[in-house]
């Protein structure tokens, strides 16, 4: 009897195996095999239908919705992420019964994988279908925290980013459409300057400094640290839309402002705020020399109780962290020796692997892949190979070892992808090889599949069949004991 078809009668127990198995559908699909990538793709459905853990439908529904664009089945991907939406309405009307109209964690939660969803359609340039998946975010807006980093999320800010890339295309008037209605739905500033960006990028300069200046418009309240840190916001939009000077002053304003606060747990809040400000605008030692002023940073007291090693590294866990967000921006804005800096001073654990993981990708995007591959197989696992010679606990040698593993399965992906789409054949062969030389070192079978699969894909759109039919048999066969 075929596994597949065992797997089809055992939905809903196994959602890591049904996870696994979706992903190898996509490289089936590419190789043109439909019915064994739908059959593959069952025990995901059934599992997102029928399980009883919410975090679990929610992952394998985003999962299910990117995939299908990765098979082209963009219909179905927008049925997901309606499907999503549909969740996070059940979840306002359960929070209005309790005379709650804020967002709930919940809709915040849906809100990131509708997002993910709309990025990866933009990505195949289907526009139209994104700014659809865009519509159904919720319009309020939800501060949120992912591995570490915060950002703010809502639906007018998303469709913006959509406007930004039909612009991009020469489709100038449906972008400038867009983003008339995303400003119609904007509610607060925070919405206002990240709109009024997009503006500037599509050639509407006065409109984008008419916005900054009511976005800082609270400058006149300098006792008000939320209002200042707003501010600091808007004085970076000044400076990306070419209002350096302008943008510089109201920064260095902001900066004073917060430094004056006599409290310390207040000031140090907001001068991690604007330290990564100042990482964003490319000045990227001044902001770690901000970050470094900060005090109790971080507080051990606070996690007495936890796995710490001898370095002062807090294991398994995941705060916003000032130096892992300054290490991610500058390795967005492309300096990386000041994000392998930042990475060093980074205190928890889970914030320093994601960290590691975007600079490697960042080094990917800008050609330097084998910095990338460097970095994957030094850096990711140095502070498991300090702790194999130290006196460290078995304990934190193995989540240490999990974290190395993490950033290698986080940033390998992405790395393939890049290469795949962006590099001459030959360039992309040779980087898949690299990636499958590191794959070999994971020794986590789920995360291993993943990699495997990952480049098997890749291989697939480079037109190597048999090379991706192996990596694929390979994948399936782990997938299939993943359990045992």
């Amino acid at each position: 009897m075929d596994k597949v078809a065992i797997y089809e009668k055992n939905n809903g127990k196994q959602p890591v195996q049904a996870e696994l198995l979706a992903k190898i559908a996509v490289g089936y699909a590419k190789l043109g095999q439909q019915d064994k990538a739908s059959k593959l793709l069952a025990p995901a459905i059934q599992t997102a239908k029928i399980s009883k853990d919410i975090n679990i439908t929610q992952d394998l529904l985003e999962q299910l919705g990117t995939i299908y664009v990765e098979m082209g089945q963009y219909d179905k991907a927008l049925q997901v992420a309606k499907y999503l939406q549909k969740i996070a309405r059940a979840y306002q009307e359960i929070a209005k019964s309790f005379h709650s109209h804020e967002p709930t964690p919940e809709i915040g939660s849906i809100d990131i994988r509708l997002k993910h969803i709309t990025d990866r359609l933009v990505q195949v340039g289907q526009y139209e279908k994104a700014l659809q998946v865009a519509k159904l975010i919720s319009t309020n807006v939800t501060n949120r925290s992912l591995n570490g980093k915060d950002f703010i999320i809502s639906q007018s800010i998303v469709m913006s980013e959509v406007a930004l890339k039909y612009a991009q295309t020469g489709q100038k008037a449906q972008a400038e459409q867009i983003l008339v209605q995303a400003l119609q739905k904007a509610k607060i500033s925070d919405e206002m300057v990240e709109i009024a960006l997009k503006y500037a990028q599509v050639g509407q300069k006065a409109k984008a400094l008419q916005l900054l200046a009511q976005g800082s418009q609270n400058a006149q309240y300098p006792d008000n640290n939320a209002e200042v840190a707003k501010v600091a916001k808007v004085a970076v939009k000044y400076v990306q839309v070419g209002q350096q000077a302008k943008g510089e002053q109201l920064l260095a304003q902001a900066l004073q402002s917060i430094k004056n606060e006599k409290y310390d747990s207040i000031k140090n809040f907001y001068l991690a705020d604007i330290a990564v400000d100042y990482a964003e605008l490319g000045q990227c030692n001044q902001s770690i020399v901000i970050a470094k002023s900060i005090k109790d940073y971080p507080d051990y007291e606070a996690f007495k109780d936890a796995y710490i090693t001898h370095d002062g590294l807090i294991i398994g866990s995941e705060l916003p962290d000032v130096f892992a967000e300054i290490a991610m921006t500058c390795a967005a804005v492309g300096q990386y020796e000041q994000a392998l800096q930042a990475i060093k001073e980074t205190k928890y654990s889970n914030n320093k692997r994601e960290a590691l993981s975007v600079l490697a990708v960042e080094y990917a995007k800008k050609s330097q892949y084998e910095q990338a591959f460097q970095l994957l197989k030094e850096n990711a696992e140095s502070d498991y190979k300090k702790a194999l010679l130290s006196s460290e606990s078995d304990s934190i040698k193995e989540l240490l070892f999990y974290d190395s593993e993490y950033v290698k399965v986080s940033a390998l992906p992405k790395i393939v992808e890049q290469a795949t789409q962006v590099e001459p054949p030959a360039k992309a062969e040779q980087v898949l090889s690299q990636a499958l030389e590191v794959a070999k070192t994971i020794k986590s079978r789920d995360k291993k599949v993943k990699v495997i699969t990952a480049i098997a894909i890749g291989c697939a759109q480079l037109k190597q069949k048999d090379k991706s039919k192996q990596l694929l048999a390979q994948a399936l066969q782990i997938a299939e004991n993943i359990h045992q």
